[in-house]
């Protein structure tokens, strides 16, 4: 007899040798028998059930029941290919008897093998498909009793499911714990369908057996006795073997379907529900198919549970550009990634799978810098929960690292998420979690006295050349200044950041800065925070001369609205000096501050950076009165308009003693704020009333 492994299906030529040795009338040199008559009465009774296994397949036949019901219409196509079997078995017992037996079945596999097409096979598919579903959907809702299964599939496959219940912990059918069954949740019938293009009439079919089955608990007993019949059937006819590529896609389009309603479900785990889900339909499945005693190696089980983990990781994967933006209420499905991609070994793809992600969505001109860096980040926290070790976040981070570099406000963006108290960042600048050093070989590293020391050995494969995988002990900030080969870019960027807050600050109060730049001296180190401190210095002795220049004004009964800062010229930011004819009302202020400065410390003398200043105005105009600040360039723009309040640009650029375009710059500061307004081309007035057409000097 042909021996075929239960694993695979025989291949078109076994099928076509095995059908020629019949049809030849030829004993096969490997088998034991040696009657010819046998064989020809064999061959002939095989061509007579050719003939009726063929009209049983008719194309007609096998459509039409395909689309009566998916169900039931293929149980009573295996009954009646079962009726044409147990006749072909009586005729061919009493032709070979029982030495011989082995040619009858032979030939039955040869007819079974040639007459069941794709058409059969696609119907067996639909059938086990709906059938599998529907025991995930509706018989783990109400757990049947071993008495229920027993009378169809007796002790030994009840025992099968048992012994796959213990072992895998899946809520078998007919042993299912009825709080573990909740678990599993409540669906929808049309959760299940798969999403082929052309099986919305097969989706239709599957919700008419769901609705059939779950609506009655004796319904679901029946279909479980159904299901096992057929189950029992395949074996009897001897098709399992033949049909098990069939029966796979079966499980794997079950699979895909359930794998893919997890699609962006990241603040929930899945893996776990998924594997529950899929061992109870294969196990179910297995042990219907399986004859034998209970060790038995399963069919579906292993395959089932393989592909779980492939799909589900190819489904996150896929995800986790999403995932990494979602972080941190994506962590449970960065958790269930990481639990696949160890089990598959597939760690590097799924690296290089999200850098091509990242190079493609993220790292181009319409992308702000802002933007990156928040992606990068959460990159940086995710990653490391997925692999430890770095090698994958190194992978990724390179050209991030890289664009990052080639991006003019980059040191910039990550200095004002450091001081925005808002930022993650601001977090690692204030936890003080280690002295950031100078370059070394490596780039900026930090003290090592900080770093984690729960740490696992790191890969062969990274040493000496993923250095975020060496530096995987460094926070976050750490690893973003490490992006540039020296730190002095950062220090020298909050410098700038500090001066521009100082600048800004009309009441001398420092209290935040000073905060920020103490924790910058945490991570930075004193010594290169030394310009800030001078920074800070000037502030305080500036607050201390307006005291005094204030208490003298009062003296001699001057009016001072005038505060400003002095600053040590060659430790803040130079700023250009703008040219422009100061108004005589601002410059003779100035002289009056610089004259009491200069008595209170005669061995310095002060110069007016007016472009840096801010001025206060308030304008009085015929029908309301605006109070406006502005910068003193902008300030000297409104006071040409009061001995003139129609000017031209030219006559405006010649009275403030600057080219026009300074000008025209300015002009437009007062126009967006309904001001001035432009009567003509390059002809601006001041707009006395909103609603007049008579144009009126203000009084400013």
């Amino acid at each position: 007899m042909y021996a075929c492994s239960p694993f695979n299906a025989l291949s078109d030529d076994e099928i076509q040798r095995i059908v020629q040795q019949i049809k030849a009338r030829t004993n096969p040199v490997d088998t034991p028998w040696a009657g010819l008559s046998v064989e020809k009465a064999i061959d002939s009774l095989a061509t007579e059930y050719r003939g009726k296994l063929g009209q049983l397949c008719t194309a007609e036949r096998i459509d039409n029941g395909a689309a009566s019901d998916v169900f039931r219409g293929f149980l009573q196509f295996l009954q009646s290919l079962n009726d044409v079997f147990c006749s072909y078995s009586e005729r061919a017992s009493r032709i070979c008897g029982t030495e011989q037996s082995n040619i009858g079945d032979m030939a039955w596999n040869a007819l079974v093998y040639q007459v069941l097409d794709a058409r059969v096979l696609a119907w067996m598919e639909e059938w086990l498909y709906a059938s599998l579903s529907c025991v995930l959907h509706c018989v783990v809702r109400q757990p049947s009793t071993i008495a229920q299964l027993s009378s169809v599939v007796g002790s030994d496959i009840v025992a099968r499911l048992q012994q796959a219940h213990r072992d895998t912990g899946a809520t078998v059918v007919g042993f299912g714990d009825p709080v573990i069954a909740q678990s599993l949740g409540s669906e929808d019938d049309t959760d299940w369908d798969d999403d082929s293009v052309d099986s919305n009439l097969a989706q239709s079919k599957r919700r008419k057996l769901f609705a059939s089955v779950a609506s009655d608990p004796r319904q679901i007993g029946q279909f479980i006795n159904d299901f096992a019949g057929g189950c029992k059937l395949l074996i009897t006819l001897r098709i399992v073997a033949y049909a098990n590529r069939t029966l796979s896609n079966a499980v794997d389009r079950l699979v895909d379907a359930n794998v893919q309603r997890q699609a962006a479900k990241w603040d929930t785990p899945c893996l776990d529900l998924l594997l529950t889900r899929v061992r109870l339909v294969a196990t179910t499945l297995d042990a219907l198919l399986l004859c034998g005693p209970v060790t038995v190696q399963p069919l579906f089980l292993g395959h089932a549970e393989s592909r779980v983990y492939t799909k589900f990781s190819e489904l996150r994967v896929s995800e986790l550009f999403g995932i990494i933006i979602d972080y941190p209420d994506s962590r449970l499905a960065i958790s269930d990634l990481r639990t696949c991609v160890v089990k598959l070994r597939t760690m590097r793809q799924m690296a290089h799978s999200l850098r091509d992600a990242i190079q493609q969505r993220l790292l181009h001109p319409g992308a702000t810098t802002s933007d990156i860096l928040t992606q990068y980040i959460s990159a940086i926290r995710c990653l490391r929960l997925l692999d430890p070790s770095s090698t994958v976040l190194e992978i990724v981070a390179r050209p991030i690292r890289s664009y990052l570099r080639s991006r003019e406000d980059t040191v910039s963006c990550i200095v004002q998420d450091m001081v925005s108290e808002e930022s993650e960042l601001f977090e690692d600048l204030a936890s003080g979690h280690g002295v950031i050093m100078d370059s070394g070989a490596e780039g900026v590293v930090y003290d090592e006295d900080y770093a984690d020391k729960n740490w696992e050995p790191l890969p062969i494969e990274a040493k000496n050349v993923y250095l975020t995988a060496q530096r995987r002990d460094a926070d976050v900030l750490s690893l973003l200044v490490s992006i540039y080969e020296t730190k002095d870019v950062f220090v020298q960027e909050f410098e700038r950041h500090l001066a521009q807050r100082l600048l800004a600050c009309s009441d001398y109060s420092t209290e935040r800065e000073i905060r920020q730049v103490e924790m910058m001296k945490l991570r930075f180190g004193d010594r290169a925070l030394e310009t800030c401190e001078v920074m800070l210095k000037d502030v305080a002795d500036s607050k201390r001369t307006d005291q005094h220049v204030s208490e003298t004004s009062q003296e001699k009964g001057w009016d001072m609205p005038l505060h400003a800062l002095i600053v040590s010229r060659q430790f803040w930011s130079s700023a250009p000096k703008e040219q422009f004819a100061v108004p005589c009302e601002m410059a003779d202020i100035h002289n009056k501050y610089a004259g009491m400065y200069e008595a209170l410390k005669p061995a310095r003398k002060l110069e007016w950076r007016d472009g840096l200043g801010l001025v206060t105005l308030r304008i009085e105009l015929a029908d309301r009165t605006v109070s406006i600040s502005a910068k003193p360039a902008q300030a000297a723009v409104l006071f040409a308009f009061q001995e003139t309040p129609v000017m031209t640009l030219t006559e405006l650029a010649q009275k403030m003693e600057c080219s026009e375009e300074f000008v025209m710059s300015r002009v437009r500061f007062w126009m967006t704020r309904g001001v001035v307004r432009e009567t003509d081309a390059n002809v601006f007035a001041v707009v006395e009333a909103e609603d007049a057409n008579d144009v009126v000097a203000g009084h400013a």
